[in-house]
């Protein structure tokens, strides 16, 4: 029985890594932007559609958060010390910025049919999603649909923000020195053990990621670790992370998703338009290159925004530290907005 169980196991994953390796080099050995990360969301999110697909195992998921966070740590060195003057303006923009795309979401979702206040607003959070979803439990929320419209934005999301990034002002990719892969494999294993200390501690569940960007950080911007990851193991991090977000379509409503696709995609795109005047202006005020500024706007997850940086040759310290911001903007602001527009009583769908 154990063997039986353990060799299904290894076929479930054996059939992930296929899916996404295979997804992956479709998209990124011809130069689609950031086509190692979509191509594998694109290839498990495939797989999880047919009903072949399996929860990528506890494990890799770490692994997945714990080289998000080194790689986005490893933007602090000392030649890019100076470039953090760049932030208070542009968090600034990012917080109106958030406002916006939350206003513009539930304002179109709120009159489609079938969404409360509470689903409309939950459902509008750009971002966040266990912890939106923690919130959103108690208050009624229809959390099927605030699913479908969360992963619906993610995965659009990660299908156009490379193309607008490369079809708007180019900018030059960035070169890096690199790591030896032993140092990589060093920083994880020690953020991981730090991550694991604060967690037993009764610290946050995000340990594992803070820890590897303050660790990683501190490596590099004493320069202790001269670069940033090495290609082959963006590479590999782009189709672990884009396996993960396409394990998030198994058992995924379709069928529900066919019935709020307008309402799905028009909210979609006003909170992205949002986004985009918002990092239009940032790149104007900061400055900061266009794409790096819609990377950094745009509301999507912190370890696949961080991914497609490196993807697209951005700077991904300036797009994580935005992330990482408008996480604990939602962390801290969600329950007393829920308050303020009346999203906490129990609503039953239109």
């Amino acid at each position: 029985m154990k063997a039986a169980l353990a060799a299904r196991k290894a076929g479930d994953l054996a059939g992930l890594a296929l899916a996404a390796a295979a997804g992956g080099a479709c998209l990124g050995m011809i130069g689609v932007p950031a086509g190692w990360l979509s191509g594998a969301m694109l290839g498990v999110g495939a797989l999880a559609a047919a009903g072949r697909a399996a929860l990528l195992p506890s494990a890799l998921r770490q692994l997945a958060i714990l080289i998000s966070g080194v790689g986005m740590g490893s933007g602090l060195t000392p030649a890019t010390l100076n470039t953090l003057v760049r932030y208070p303006g542009s968090l600034a923009i990012m917080m109106i910025a958030l406002a916006g795309m939350v206003a513009a979401s539930f304002a179109i979702l709120q009159r489609a049919p079938g969404f409360s206040r509470s689903t409309a607003f939950f459902s509008a959070i750009p971002g966040a999603l266990s912890y939106v979803f923690i919130v959103a439990a108690p208050t009624g929320a229809d959390m099927a649909r605030v699913a479908v419209i969360q992963i619906f934005r993610i995965f659009i999301l990660m299908a156009i923000v490379p193309i607008v990034a490369r079809a708007t002002v180019p900018v030059a990719a960035m070169v890096f020195p690199t790591d030896p892969i032993a140092v990589t494999a060093l920083l994880v294993a020690v953020a991981a053990a730090a991550g694991w200390a604060i967690e037993r501690r009764g610290g946050s569940a995000t340990g594992p990621l803070y820890a590897a960007i303050v660790i990683s950080a501190i490596a590099h911007g004493t320069g202790w670790a001269p670069g940033r990851l090495s290609p082959d193991l963006q590479i590999a991090a782009q189709l672990l992370v884009g396996a993960w977000i396409g394990t998030r379509f198994i058992g995924f409503d379709w069928e529900l998703l066919h019935r709020s696709l307008i309402a799905a995609f028009t909210s979609f795109l006003a909170a992205f338009a949002v986004a985009s005047l918002c990092a239009a202006a940032a790149a104007w005020f900061v400055p900061a290159p266009f794409p790096e500024a819609l990377a950094a706007f745009a509301p999507g997850g912190l370890e696949a925004m961080t991914m497609m940086a490196f993807a697209l040759g951005l700077d991904p310290l300036f797009v994580g530290a935005h992330h990482i911001a408008r996480f604990f903007i939602i962390g801290a602001t969600l329950p007393f907005v829920a308050r303020l527009v009346r999203v906490g009583r129990t609503e039953p769908p239109t």
